[in-house]
């Protein structure tokens, strides 16, 4: 018996990822970006880098 809720879950991500694949390349690195500098806050390392955009 299959349960409901995470093939639910699963169907939303493929929905999620299929909407992620259709933006354009510049939405895109955009996205990239704001999870760089996501990730600079909240572990300062100066080896990790933001592209400047």
């Amino acid at each position: 018996m299959k349960n409901k809720g995470v093939e639910i879950i699963f169907r939303k991500k493929r929905e999620r990822r299929r909407q992620l694949a259709k933006l354009p390349f510049e939405k895109k690195i955009e996205i990239v970006v704001e999870l760089q500098k996501a990730a600079a806050a909240i572990r300062k390392d100066p080896r990790r880098i933001v592209w400047p955009i």
